[in-house]
């Protein structure tokens, strides 16, 4: 079942309170934080990294997907689920290559004999995730991280707490928690967020979205995260050999 990440994934508006400091020193922190993230960022042309993934779609909280990824800038994306419920598909979407199409491939069954054309926002996508695959990724993550959290900072609608120093996926992180209007009117992503930044690199590697009943309907977290590793062209060819992906493609109509 494909559900990205998202990086997908993707967070909302966050504040940062540090103890002793007001609301103003809670969002100036942030800010900070997510200046450096931006910066960092920049500085990646690639990654690699295995993604946790569980989401809510519609009413029912589906089991935890690990999927194997591999992401270039502008924006390349490949994706193997290793464990989970959709254990041994693929995807593979290239912006503006295979005619804009997100391939699908899938282990078993008949649909094994070809690769599924899709566009990224195909309602038999959206079915099986929150996201297109167009969300995939630690910058559109700082993108919808960063819009929220300025517009919140702006309207003064922040409530912060700093959930201190932890442990995500073997990694030393800060762990913040920003709590927004619970009113979907609003306009804002999610109603409460929960985000640990990666104490080395400034990244974030786990966002945990709540929606404005409270419920978990987003936990996405980045293992193994590589930096720069130099893929290759062949890394996001759906010919190469190491892929699943059949010559015989259908293209399947939205």
């Amino acid at each position: 079942m494909w559900r990205p990440w998202a990086f997908a994934a993707l967070a909302a508006s966050l504040v940062v309170f540090l103890p002793g400091l007001g609301r103003a020193g809670g969002e100036a922190e942030l800010l900070r934080l997510l200046d450096r993230a931006d910066r960092k960022y920049a500085e990646v042309l690639d990654y690699t990294a295995l993604m946790y993934s569980v989401e809510r779609v519609g009413e029912t909280l589906l089991p935890e997907e690990q999927i194997a990824l591999k992401f270039q800038r502008p924006f390349r994306v490949y994706m193997r689920w290793v464990e989970g419920p959709s254990k041994g598909r693929e995807g593979l979407y290239v912006a503006n290559g295979n005619n804009g199409k997100f391939l699908l491939a899938e282990p078993r069954g008949l649909a094994r004999l070809f690769a599924a054309a899709l566009e990224p926002t195909d309602a038999r996508v959206l079915e099986r995730s929150r996201h297109p695959v167009t969300d995939v990724g630690i910058g559109r993550l700082l993108e919808i991280v960063g819009e929220n959290a300025r517009r919140a900072a702006r309207e003064r609608a922040l409530h912060v707490i700093d959930r201190g120093m932890g442990e995500v996926v073997g990694r030393r992180v800060r762990q913040l928690e920003g709590v927004l209007p619970k009113d979907p009117g609003a306009g804002y992503y999610a109603y409460r967020v929960l985000l640990a930044f990666d104490e080395e690199h400034g990244l974030p590697i786990r966002v945990v979205v709540y929606d404005w009943t409270d419920r978990l309907v987003e936990d996405y977290r980045y293992a193994q995260l590589c930096l720069n590793p130099g893929l290759a062209r062949r890394d996001f060819d759906p010919g190469n050999a190491e892929y699943g992906f059949q010559a015989w493609r259908i293209r399947l109509p939205g």
